[in-house]
């Protein structure tokens, strides 16, 4: 009878936990037809490991479209150019000194986003924060911006083997998942 109940208990977890998802590892499919506010919006993204990594993640770079009436601010207030440093952060997840620092072509509304962590224990979570400006008058989902980016392009994805001190590239162990924090 005892094992029945830790069975339940286990089976009533994964519930709570997996039926939440919106199949494709998003958080709910409520949520992509949240309509992002006129003025800023923050698109987070969290790394996933599909199999076993050999090394910590040390440094990811992707690529991310944006659908017409979201871009994203840059140096100068210019179209486009390098990302400015407050538009975009390293995740909450990432402790000590980290830089993120990326690009953005007005006309093409790709954003490249690059991360670098200092840290040997970095595998999965949220790693980067892009804060975007929202046109007055759109109306822009966070659906609208996961169907560009489904799947989010990784460019590459290293790590560090610290016994070898060697650079391990990890782009095929991980998967990048868009959201609003």
């Amino acid at each position: 009878m005892r094992r029945f109940w830790k069975v339940l208990s286990v089976a009533l977890a994964s519930a709570l936990i997996f039926g939440c998802s919106g199949g494709d590892g998003s958080v709910s499919p409520k949520l992509d037809s949240y309509v992002l506010p006129a003025g800023s919006a923050v698109l987070s993204f969290a790394a996933y490991s599909t199999a076993r990594m050999p090394a910590p993640i040390t440094g990811i770079d992707l690529t991310v479209l944006l659908p017409a009436g979201l871009s994203v601010p840059v140096a100068g207030g210019g179209a486009s150019g390098s990302v400015t440093s407050a538009s975009l952060t390293p995740g909450p997840l990432l402790p000590g000194t980290n830089l993120a620092f990326g690009s953005y072509s007005a006309s093409t509304r790709k954003a490249h986003l690059s991360v670098l962590v200092n840290t040997d224990s970095y595998r999965s979570g949220e790693f980067l924060r892009l804060t975007i400006n929202v046109a007055s008058g759109s109306n822009v989902t966070v659906g609208d911006v996961k169907a560009l980016n489904a799947p989010v392009s990784v460019i590459k994805a290293t790590g560090v083997n610290v016994a070898t001190q060697s650079s391990v590239d990890l782009t095929g162990f991980l998967k990048v998942l868009l959201s609003v924090p």
